[in-house]
């Protein structure tokens, strides 16, 4: 296989440790950074500037895809065009860019042209760059039609350059809410979206594929989807072992005590939830990845590094095995 079933976000240095492992032992792996997360001017993931990123893992591995995830502006930790980390992500050699302004996108056309000039713009001054378009429902929800639109759009504007297109995402009606995939997962419209998708000649790709099992992936991969996106339950696996296997109660108080300064898991957690002794172990577990550099989580790393690994692994092999099973 020429291109990646699973793009891993890069949650941690060990979750980057394990999928150069796992590319270079077994099946091809891709790496999708967010700004927050991998950043020119530094991220929260090992305080990793993106040329850094890039050098670590370029040293280990020339396998894995670098993919940068949700870029375009407003996207980092601070209101922007997104065009100077797209240049930096360009200059590191990074092979898929993401291109996605719809967070601040008041309809479909205005989507549709900032993406077209954004591609342009990258074209103009790279020759290799390939991107992936569309974003995630809880960003923007369009229809199997829409984005039928915005393809068709797309092509209009770029022209030759629209072959640079890889990867289109496409929506299938979930979204995570804390450790949960939630949403009211939708067939037919994944089985439309992914005619569409490659009926222009582009891969289908779905973000926030995180916490299902191994049949509810099957389903996907028989209505043909190509790729999927897992991000935060990768963090999550990593906290709960240090939850379970490395902190003692002092650790999980200041653990807590740090995630709930941080303010990360409001993101991920119903603003209506019981406050309570049970609330304290969710918002670790939610946002633990956030603050992974710092005690008591920096410390308690080569105490889970062999669980973890074996765990991960694991996962990744489910998930291949339902592209193997079903294909």
């Amino acid at each position: 296989m020429k291109y990646p079933r699973l793009f891993v976000g890069p949650m941690s240095r060990q979750i980057v440790d394990a999928s150069i492992e796992y590319s270079q032992k077994k099946h091809l792996l891709g790496l999708i950074p967010s700004r927050r997360q991998i950043e020119y001017s530094g991220g929260y993931v090992n305080n990793w500037t993106t040329e850094e990123f890039s050098r670590y893992v370029r040293q280990r591995s020339d396998l894995l895809y670098l993919v940068r995830d949700h870029g375009g502006p407003n996207q980092g930790n601070e209101k922007d065009d997104g065009c100077e980390s797209l240049k930096c992500d360009i200059e590191n050699g990074f092979d898929i860019l993401h291109i996605d302004p719809w967070k601040c996108s008041a309809d479909l056309d205005e989507g549709i042209k900032k993406t077209a000039e954004i591609i342009k713009q990258i074209c103009s001054i790279n020759e290799t760059a390939t991107f992936e378009v569309g974003t995630e429902q809880a960003i923007f929800p369009y229809t199997a039609d829409e984005l039928g639109y915005i393809l068709k759009s797309l092509r209009a504007h770029l022209g030759d350059d629209f072959s640079r297109i890889s990867y289109a995402v496409i929506q299938s009606g979930v979204k995570i809410v804390g450790t949960r995939n939630v949403g009211i997962f939708n067939p037919k419209r994944l089985k439309k979206m992914n005619d569409i998708v490659h009926d222009f000649g582009i891969l289908s790709k779905e973000h926030n594929g995180d916490y299902l099992n191994k049949k509810q992936i099957q389903d996907r991969v028989g209505l043909e989807l190509d790729a999927i996106n897992i991000a935060p339950e990768f963090g999550v696996m990593q906290t709960r072992l240090f939850l379970n296997s490395a902190f003692t109660r002092d650790d999980f108080e200041s653990a807590y005590s740090i995630c709930e300064k941080s303010k990360k898991y409001i993101k991920w957690l119903p603003k209506d939830l019981k406050r309570d002794s049970s609330l304290k172990k969710t918002i670790i577990e939610v946002s633990g990845h956030y603050v992974f550099t710092e005690e008591p989580f920096s410390s308690s790393m080569d105490k889970i590094k062999a669980k973890f690994k074996t765990e991960i692994f694991k996962r990744f092999d489910e998930i291949h095995e339902a592209w193997n099973e079903t294909n």
